[in-house]
């Protein structure tokens, strides 16, 4: 059995950790908030932008595409985000492992993105074509997207690729975040509306009064491709914001039970700290109580 000083000395250690992790769970408390205010601006702004689109769905239409000037069966993109650290449960795992086995056996055409580190790092070790990666600040904006967005615009254009996809955790709540997927390209109207319908996103019924009354230049085919281009940016910096919220969220969480934990070890080391010390108090006393007997009897 373990004596007093090596008890008190685990009993010490496990605290320090408990300050620790209670810290780990502040911080991520307060940037949650932060992240939480920032997906739900960013949210209504979308929000606006679909009711846009939604209104010259007449006009514009966004899921006319040529099926000829793409090869089915030629190579995919693959945008993964995860998060840049780790201690945030298993939103990373379930999400790669997810991918791993639905392109392991196709990943000789497909190429990756990955947005945060966990990912990059994954697709390195298990030796996948990566083409591009970025590290995720947690006050990221558009801005710091504008290379993947550069990419994946080039993509659009000369067509490169039979399919371009987004995974992501959005976070639905503080405790649950759901691993989702989006086919960026080709934009296929039914799965669009399933995509924002996860997302929980209602589109209003706004409409000009007649298509007559828009003017567009320099002409359609180019405000078409713009239009998606602005839409696509606009899922992937969405499923980044709601990642990291859904990060900090995990987390949170995380530390939260890392945290309560602690406190039931620290309740078992008080309790064999005291039983120990009970113990030898008890064995010294007897100790006492026999020195005195064998004295008298002598």
């Amino acid at each position: 059995m373990a004596n007093t000083k090596q008890i008190r000395s685990k009993i010490k250690s496990v605290k320090n950790l408990q300050k620790i992790i209670k810290a780990l769970e502040v911080v991520s408390t307060i940037k949650l908030q932060k992240l939480k205010d920032k997906t739900n601006r960013f949210k209504a702004f979308v929000m606006d932008f679909l009711n846009i689109l939604q209104s010259l769905k007449d006009k514009v239409n966004l899921f006319d595409f040529d099926k000829t000037s793409r090869d089915p069966n030629g190579k995919r993109l693959i945008i993964v985000i995860t998060s840049d650290k780790g201690l945030c449960g298993g939103i990373n795992s379930k999400l790669l492992k997810h991918i791993s086995g639905k392109y392991r056996d196709r990943r000789e055409k497909t190429d990756i993105i990955a947005i945060g580190k966990k990912g990059l790092e994954f697709f390195i070790r298990d030796k996948w074509n990566v083409v591009g990666s970025l590290h995720l600040k947690d006050d990221t904006d558009a801005d710091d997207l504008r290379s993947i967005f550069t990419f994946v615009r080039k993509a659009l254009v000369s067509k490169s690729y039979a399919k371009i996809k987004v995974y992501f955790n959005f976070f639905k709540n503080t405790v649950t975040q759901i691993p989702l997927r989006f086919k960026l390209y080709p934009l296929d109207e039914e799965s669009f509306e399933a995509f924002l319908r996860d997302l929980n996103i209602k589109l209003s019924s706004v409409h000009f009064k007649s298509p007559g009354d828009l003017v567009i230049e320099p002409n359609m085919e180019q405000f078409k491709q713009l239009l998606i281009q602005e839409l696509v940016e606009h899922i992937i910096y969405n499923a980044v914001i709601n990642n990291k919220t859904g990060e900090h969220a995990a987390r949170m969480l995380a530390m939260k039970n890392a945290k309560d934990n602690c406190g039931n070890i620290l309740g078992s080391l008080n309790l064999l700290y005291n039983k120990t010390r009970q113990g030898k108090i008890t064995q010294e006393i007897s100790e006492i109580v026999s020195a005195k007997i064998a004295i008298e009897q002598n």
